[in-house]
């Protein structure tokens, strides 16, 4: 299975005749991804997990 990442485009990106808006969120493969992150057309947008909550009795 091929891995994805999610992305926020920051500019406007044209792919297969349909355009795409910043503010656009796109989940593609990962090497798709990190193209558009490394020409500057988009940001990583991946979900940031939640904190797992602290177990009871556990001391900080």
């Amino acid at each position: 299975m091929e891995k994805t990442k999610h992305i926020e485009l920051v500019k406007p990106h044209r792919h297969a005749g349909r355009d795409y808006q910043p503010g656009a969120r796109l989940t593609l493969p990962a090497h798709k991804a990190d193209w558009l992150i490394g020409v500057g057309s988009a940001r990583d947008a991946s979900p940031v997990p939640a904190p797992t909550p602290a177990k009871p009795g556990a001391k900080d």
